[in-house]
């Protein structure tokens, strides 16, 4: 099946960006949930700048448009 064009990252991106970030996960049960939320907030964050580079891209003038 043809996929149209992907934004954001990829999941293979994000699962990167996960199993580096849980290197720091906490031994403490009790800094898991603060922890855990801090993690999605920033996959969150790297996936927004990700959608706001591939919009910058396709709002350029000197590109030919894509269809």
């Amino acid at each position: 099946m043809a996929e149209g064009p992907a934004y954001g990252l990829t999941r293979r991106e994000l699962e990167y960006h996960l199993r580096w970030m849980l290197r720091k996960m906490p031994k403490d049960a009790a800094k898991l949930p603060e922890f855990l939320g801090e993690l999605m907030i920033t996959l969150i964050e790297k996936n927004n700048e990700a959608l706001a580079r591939c919009a910058a891209t396709e709002d350029r003038p000197d590109m030919p448009e894509r269809f």
